[in-house]
């Protein structure tokens, strides 16, 4: 199983993300992680892009400050945004698998939270495409471990203080959207009513003063003030109808969490009914199992349900809860997995040539990676001739676009991400002018066309 669960990762994560192509949001914030490594903007001010003078304050910078390392380390190539994505989602794996074995669980067994776990879309999309919940996920899964280790009054005090530290990290990743954590204390409460409400609601409160605390102290500094300025004008204006808004339903989101979850539940119940009716064995669950799964479910619905707020609903926003949800099935479901693996064993020889089959799979996997790493796969004609265009004319910060072709955002960030350079809407006197084939001919006695072999754009020169 630990074999399935490498082999999921080298086909659903691994592969596809060292190849080219990434969603608009995830080339914003390499871009971004660029221009920190690159010196450009300061913590409280930063380039989005710096020929235009840009200022980014949609998110809090903490995470494009440490992607900026990977630069540091890989230089500006393709690859320090996916090897930071590899990082975190490895580190979310493990703190998953922890998370396991603190609950009392052998950590040989953690496989099945994560293949569960891995089985997501929205976690496979956004290990993919670079996006915030990334490192959202992963200090939100420490937080919690830490919270949770301090309810079971391990070393409360310091798991306390640890368990606010991360929370803190993810406050300074996406803001409002990583404090869910605040919840575990009550969470854990509802579910095992093992230590006192009082209890619960002391740490939870000191969790709300100690965070409130440390943002009044830090906007003290008027670069800060003004930056978290900036930032609620941006996100939260005319809230729940932000900038952003993608829908008229609050509930929207809430059946794409249904579908997200759709894998991992459906592999649950195929293993259940196989050891019920294949195998006639019946399970009980223990009363312990079942609040430790409730606490989960609880603390999946503090981190997903609250996006509802809003209008503005992304199924990738669903990232941060979905190790909570499989913690809850995996719980669960466990002792049947168990029965499943018991039962293979009398399969001996199956076992053998379905381990070679996925001792294969891997190796081929890592192989693929090595064989595809930056090749072009989504958005192959566009992304074509950006690279062509990009090389040829790289001392240009600036470059004129059809009012038609600037509205292609993908294009935007593309050009942005890889060659720092920034469209300008029409014929405004910069030297190329880029018009997409799409659109037609375009004649003006100031511009001579140039063939580079584009497939997306025409490229002209002005005369």
């Amino acid at each position: 199983m630990w074999l399935l669960a490498i082999t999921a990762f080298t086909w659903l994560i691994v592969f596809p993300l060292f190849q080219l192509g990434m969603f608009t949001d995830g080339l914003l914030y390499a871009s971004i992680a660029r221009n920190f490594y690159t010196s450009q903007g300061t913590w409280w001010n930063i380039y989005s892009h710096e020929p235009t003078g840009i200022i980014f304050h949609e998110q809090p910078p903490l995470v494009f400050w440490l992607q900026s390392f990977f630069f540091s380390l890989f230089g500006d190539t393709v690859y320090p945004e996916r090897i930071y994505s590899f990082v975190l989602i490895v580190l979310s794996a493990f703190t998953i698998i922890t998370l396991w074995k603190e609950l009392n669980h052998e950590i040989k067994k953690a496989w099945l939270p994560v293949i569960l776990w891995l089985s997501i879309y929205a976690v496979q999309f956004s290990a993919i495409n670079n996006v915030i919940e990334n490192t959202l996920q992963f200090f939100d899964l420490l937080s919690v471990l830490f919270l949770f280790k301090a309810m079971r009054n391990k070393n409360m005090f310091l798991n306390i203080f640890l368990g606010l530290f991360f929370l803190f990290l993810a406050s300074m990743s996406k803001g409002i959207q990583g404090l869910f954590p605040i919840a575990v204390p009550v969470c854990y409460w509802i579910a095992f009513r093992i230590s006192s409400a009082k209890k619960s609601i002391a740490i939870t409160f000191f969790l709300i003063a100690a965070m409130t605390g440390i943002y009044f102290l830090m906007i003290q500094s008027p670069e800060i003030l003004e930056s978290y300025k900036a930032y609620f004008a941006s996100r939260f204006p005319g809230f729940p109808n932000t900038p952003h808004a993608n829908t008229h339903y609050r509930v929207q989101l809430f059946f794409e969490l249904l579908v997200e979850l759709l894998p991992p539940i459906i592999l649950c119940i195929a293993v259940f009914l196989f050891i019920k009716r294949k195998l006639r064995i019946n399970i009980p669950v223990a009363s312990e199992q079942k609040r430790i799964s409730f606490f989960f479910l609880l603390t999946g619905l503090c981190a997903s349900l609250p996006l509802m707020i809003s209008y503005e609903q992304r199924f990738f926003y669903l990232t941060t809860s979905m190790p909570y949800f499989v913690l809850a099935l995996s719980v669960l479901i466990e002792k049947y997995f168990y029965q499943l693996s018991i039962y293979a064993q009398t399969k001996i020889q199956s076992v053998k040539k379905i381990s070679f089959i996925l001792l294969i799979g891997i190796v081929s996997g890592i192989t693929a990676t090595f064989l595809f790493a930056g090749k072009i796969t989504r958005d192959k004609e566009l992304l074509s001739d950006v690279f062509k265009i990009g090389n040829k004319i790289k001392d240009e910060n600036l470059i004129d676009i059809s009012s038609g072709g600037w509205n292609n955002w993908a294009a935007h960030m593309y050009f942005r991400r890889y060659f720092n350079i920034e469209f300008v809407a029409g014929t405004s006197g910069h030297t190329f002018y880029l018009h997409p084939k799409k659109e037609g001919a375009f004649n003006s006695p100031y511009y001579k066309k140039v063939e580079w072999d584009s497939e997306y754009y025409d490229v002209y020169e002005r005369k």
